[in-house]
């Protein structure tokens, strides 16, 4: 197994070139898809209809020469094993990694899963969480076969009940139920306010267990404002609202937006902020 990393289509597709049999896994940039010679595994975009690449079936055995990927995820990963007919595990943890990957982790409640598949995923999160693969930031090509070797066995020990991998996973979990707690300020509708200086924007539900539609984030050590939804809500774009609130420095996408980086913002902000968010969600619910 050889994998090879880029945050650039033409620096990997350059670089595939010079192996006769390449499969691809998500390496997708845009509308823009690098494919595979034996396979091309990618599923956003105009391509949204495929199955998510972990849960594809095998191609022959030794028939792929190099892999090439746009990042290393779960899925990503489980679609490299999938192809090499290695991917540990039962398939319903796969089907819960693809659920994860098309809604969010923070939809993992509604998965509906089984307890076991779900200390495996909290398992693998809390590995994952401090073991980041990044691809450069020149848009050139890193050789991650070691990476993806270490996330595989790391992967198989998870699968294989490994005592102290499943005891990190429940800690992790408490960890975030207690960040939920501690970040969480306050909720106007379906608006959460919360203030922490580790990323809170990912943590949809309140401490009641009542799910919200926004997350406004506040990072005191920062004082950047991050603005975020849950699911995608027609006509509303975060990154529109946070231009609006600060300029056209500020940025982000439709999903998540955030003050311009460097400046400083305070309580009145924040304050700005949500009653923004409060105020956009309630237009968009009563132009329906």
């Amino acid at each position: 197994m050889k994998v090879l990393l880029s945050s650039s289509g033409e620096s990997l597709r350059t670089a595939l070139t010079s192996y006769a049999s390449t499969a691809t896994v998500e390496a997708e940039y845009g509308d823009e898809v690098v494919e595979g010679t034996v396979a091309t595994l990618a599923h956003h975009g105009t391509r949204a209809g495929n199955p998510c690449p972990c849960l594809c079936d095998p191609v022959p055995a030794g028939s792929v020469g190099m892999f090439g990927v746009s990042h290393i995820d779960l899925d990503a990963l489980g679609g490299i094993l999938g192809l090499l007919g290695s991917r540990p595990g039962p398939r319903s943890f796969w089907e819960l990694a693809a659920y994860i990957d098309t809604r969010g982790p923070h939809k993992v409640g509604e998965s509906g899963a089984c307890p076991e598949d779900l200390e495996k995923l909290y398992a693998w999160w809390a590995w994952s969480e401090s073991h980041r693969c990044a691809p450069p930031r020149d848009g050139s090509v890193a050789d991650v076969t070691d990476y993806v070797t270490s996330a595989t066995e790391t992967l198989g020990r998870i699968m294989d009940d490994d005592p102290e991998m499943l005891a990190r996973g429940e800690e992790w979990c408490a960890r975030k139920d207690a960040l939920n707690k501690s970040s969480f300020l306050e909720r106007v509708n379906d608006v959460i306010v919360r203030v922490h200086v580790e990323f809170v924007n990912g943590l949809y539900v309140d401490p009641d267990g009542r799910p919200s539609l926004a997350v406004v984030g506040y990072n005191p050590a920062k004082g950047g404002v991050t603005i975020s939804l849950a699911d995608p809500i027609s006509g509303v774009s975060c990154a529109e609202i946070a231009r609006m609130l600060w300029g056209p420095l500020a940025g982000g996408h439709a999903g998540i937006a955030g003050s311009p980086r460097g400046e400083r913002l305070g309580l009145d902000d924040i304050v700005k902020a949500r009653d923004a968010m409060v105020a956009v969600l309630w237009g968009a619910r009563h132009d329906d």
